[in-house]
C-alpha cells in the first residue's frame, strides 16, 4: 500500500458515497479488508472505534488513522485529501446550480432515496459494531448506559462520551495489566 492508492480509495469512496462518513466506511471496509486485505476486520474496527472517540468529522478521523497505520505521515495526508477534495468539489458545484434544480421531482427523488439508503448503511455499521462490542458485554452496557443517560435525562453529550470513552478506556487498560 502507497500514498498514492490511498488518495485513490479515499477519494474513490469519498466521491461516490451519500451520506458521511458513517456511510463512507462500510465502502472502505470493503476496499482495505474485503477487497485488497490489507487489514482484517478487528484492526479495522479497532481503528473505527478509536475515530469516533477522537472530536471532530468521523470521515477525516478515519482517515488519519488509517492512512497513518498504512503508510505513515504521508498516508494520512493522502487519506485525508482524498476524503476532502471531492466531497468539497462536488458540493460547490451543487451549492452553485441548486437554485436551478432545487424543484426538479427527480431530483428530489433522488435524495429522498438517498435518505433511505444511507439509513441502511448506517443501521449495518451499528450492527457490525454492537456484534464487535458482543464480545466485551461491560463495554456494551456502558456505553448503552450513556446512551440512556443523553435520551432520557437530557445530559450533555459531549460530556457523556467523555465520561463514557474514559471508563471503558480504564476498564481495557485494566485488562492488560490483569
Amino acid at each position: 500500500m502507497n500514498s498514492l492508492k490511498l488518495f485513490l480509495i479515499f477519494s474513490k469512496v469519498s466521491s461516490l458515497t451519500i451520506g458521511g462518513g458513517y456511510a463512507m466506511i462500510p465502502v472502505i471496509e470493503d476496499f482495505l479488508v474485503k477487497k485488497d486485505k490489507i487489514l482484517n476486520e478487528e484492526e479495522f474496527l479497532d481503528i473505527i472505534s478509536k475515530a469516533q472517540t477522537v472530536p471532530g468529522v468521523i470521515a477525516i478521523n478515519t482517515a488519519i488513522l488509517l492512512g497513518y497505520k498504512l503508510c505513515g505521515v504521508p498516508g494520512a495526508i493522502a487519506a485525508i485529501l482524498g476524503s476532502a477534495v471531492p466531497p468539497f468539489i462536488i458540493v460547490l458545484i451543487i451549492a452553485s446550480l441548486f437554485n436551478k434544480f432545487s424543484d426538479n421531482k427527480i431530483i428530489n427523488g433522488f435524495f429522498l432515496g438517498a435518505r433511505v439508503g444511507v439509513t441502511v448503511i448506517l443501521s449495518n455499521l451499528c450492527l457490525q459494531l454492537l456484534i464487535k462490542y458482543k464480545k466485551n458485554k461491560l463495554s456494551l452496557v456502558v456505553t448503552f448506559m450513556g446512551a440512556l443517560s443523553i435520551v432520557f435525562f437530557h445530559l450533555p453529550s459531549v460530556l457523556i462520551l467523555f465520561v463514557v470513552a474514559i471508563i471503558i478506556i480504564a476498564m481495557e487498560k485494566g485488562k492488560k495489566y490483569v
